[in-house]
């Protein structure tokens, strides 16, 4: 004789289907749940990966300017001591 694969239950089979399907319905419920969190979750990343993008775009803009007044200001810089050089007597108060 070949062995049963079956289980057999010795509980009745009206608290059974109870049972498996309350089982059922709480597997249901909290892979809803799992479901919806990740999708919440993917959606945050999604939105956490365009700001950044929009930061990082904005940061190199503002150091480009920065740059640009750096070497402005160092250019004023030299300005002023090529004046001072040129006119001793003068002083840089208002």
């Amino acid at each position: 004789m070949a062995p049963t694969t079956e289980k057999l239950y010795t509980s009745p089979q009206r608290k059974l289907v109870k049972f498996f399907e309350q089982s059922r319905d709480r597997w249901k419920a909290k892979s809803r749940a799992a479901k919806t969190v990740l999708k919440r979750l993917g959606t945050r990343r999604g939105r956490v990966e365009r700001r950044n993008a929009v930061e990082q775009e904005q940061l190199a803009a503002l150091r480009t300017q920065v740059t640009e007044w750096q070497a402005k200001h160092a250019e004023t810089v030299r300005e002023l001591e090529e004046l001072k050089k040129k006119y001793p007597g003068m002083r840089g108060e208002c």
